[in-house]
């Protein structure tokens, strides 16, 4: 059971577990992008230094993961924009097709659900190679035909320092992703008006040198689909400048 806690006039999100316990869920607030964001991998654009990083923890048990992943974002008129950083000395991904099974391998991972009373849900997914997986969601594990939808304005770019070989050496890849705010079609109000909250989450997959699943919000149990552990994503009108 979700719900929402005010203290000092800040909405906290909070979820209430099986066994009765209550456990608080991250809240991110994303600035507005007055400047155009290039979408490369690079992060380079001034906004991006502004917005505010947060680490990815371990899915399992919510312990530091075992390599630094940061993630930020912005959001203007017509994107989300989610950007990567994944510290990875062994990067490694084999698919190049896109709506294949990239969460086999390496990847980074982001579920939208703007409305939490529908069932619905976007995920997005990229590997080191740049391949994308794009998916909607009727329900929870319930996806259309992967190639029956593909987001047309869908912008992404993927920045590697080192070789995607699986082979030690290796310090890091970037990755931008620019989700179109029409691909959200349960979100209250489009564009998103500040003080509108979205159910969010921001997941890594690592296979080398060891298998780890990362999150923002941990699920707590060997599963990225469960949206009453999503996390917040609360708009403001606050510039990223």
């Amino acid at each position: 059971m979700a719900a929402l806690l005010t203290v000092l006039g800040i909405v906290i999100a909070t979820v209430i577990t099986a066994n009765g316990q209550s456990r608080r869920l991250p809240v991110y607030e994303v600035l507005r992008s007055v400047t155009p964001v290039k979408v490369d991998g690079k992060l380079e654009e001034t906004p991006w230094a502004k917005a505010r990083g947060v680490d990815l923890v371990t899915n399992s048990d919510g312990s530091p993961g075992p390599s630094k992943t940061e993630a930020k974002l912005l959001y203007d008129d017509s994107f989300l924009y989610v950007a990567f950083r994944c510290v990875d000395s062994n990067i490694w991904a084999t698919y190049r097709q896109r709506d294949q099974h990239l969460w086999d391998e390496e990847v980074v991972e982001i579920f939208l659900q703007a409305d939490p009373e529908r069932s619905n849900y976007v995920e997005f997914e990229v590997n080191p190679l740049g391949t994308m997986l794009d998916i909607y969601l009727l329900d929870i594990r319930k996806p259309l035909h992967y190639q029956s939808w593909n987001s047309e304005k869908l912008k992404w770019g993927v920045q590697v320092s080192g070789t995607v070989d699986g082979k030690s050496g290796d310090l890091e890849w970037t990755c931008e992703i620019a989700i179109p705010m029409e691909d959200i079609v349960t979100a209250p109000h489009l564009p998103p008006q500040a003080s509108d909250r979205w159910r969010m989450n921001l997941y890594r997959v690592e296979q080398k040198p060891a298998p780890a699943l990362l999150a923002w919000s941990p699920t707590f149990k060997d599963d990225f689909h469960l949206p009453s552990m999503f996390g917040e994503l609360v708009f403001t009108d606050r510039p990223a400048k």
